[in-house]
């Protein structure tokens, strides 16, 4: 009768840590960090919170310094701090948020850059004036989303982002080694408006899928117009599987 009691009582522990999750694959509840200023950098700032911010955390925008209605810019004068954590949330899409670099010293400096993590969202943004990327994912990142559904949120691009007057607008590679994959880049604005007829094109290509980037998509309801280079462009032979569907593209 021991014996068997012993069973049933291992057989119930071991049904029960088959039904409880691991901590890996349970997605960080994190905070909500508010963006307060416009300035380039101190407490309330972008590049603070970016500093700052831990996996799951979401970073948004006060409305009441960046309402939906009206454009307010913070102009970066350095290069802001990359994006190494996971689950990380940039949510603009109930303000007007203009990133501008076209202060930023250097040849080639981007703007956001996703590095090594995974299931990151940047969504609502306009990324401008930047001599690299606009907004970029690099190194072996996984399952990243750029953009999102333009008729969520109070923002004149909802959760998509605009990028416009950069080199690329939109770029994802690899770090030389992994390439970026799984990613998504969808209802973004790259290099105009959402009619697609004001030209904001951005200097190189508008979305650069490059270096053995590998299995992202690019789409759908992302316009891509007016850019100097091509206007998706997947380049060498390891870049591949990458999707491009359902997206406006024309005039580059």
């Amino acid at each position: 009768m021991k014996h068997s009691t012993l069973a049933l009582a291992l057989l119930l522990l071991l049904s029960m840590a088959i039904a409880v999750p691991s901590a890996a694959t349970l997605t960080p509840q994190g905070s909500t960090i508010l963006i307060t200023s416009t300035s380039d950098s101190g407490p309330g700032t972008l590049r603070q919170a970016l500093l700052d911010a831990q996996s799951g955390d979401t970073i948004s925008f006060d409305p009441g310094v960046f309402p939906a209605s009206t454009p307010f810019t913070i102009s970066v004068t350095s290069e802001l701090p990359h994006i190494h954590q996971s689950n990380l949330t940039i949510d603009g899409s109930n303000s007007w948020v203009v990133l501008d670099g076209s202060q930023v010293p250097g040849d080639w400096v981007g703007g956001l850059q996703i590095v090594g993590s995974d299931r990151n969202t940047i969504q609502g943004l306009h990324v401008t004036g930047f001599s690299g990327t606009g907004i970029a994912i690099s190194g072996d990142a996984k399952h990243n989303l750029i953009g999102g559904d333009r008729s969520v949120g109070a923002g004149p691009f909802g959760q998509g982002n605009m990028t416009s007057h950069n080199d690329f607008g939109i770029g994802i590679w690899s770090d030389g080694i992994i390439g970026a994959s799984l990613n998504t880049v969808r209802g973004n604005l790259v290099g105009t408006d959402a009619a697609g007829s004001q030209n904001l094109g951005n200097h190189g290509a508008g979305i650069a899928v490059i270096e053995g980037a590998h299995d992202n998509t690019i789409g759908p309801d992302t316009v891509v117009a007016y850019n100097d280079g091509s206007g998706v462009e997947v380049r060498e032979p390891s870049s591949l599987r990458n999707t491009i569907t359902r997206n406006s593209i024309h005039g580059n």
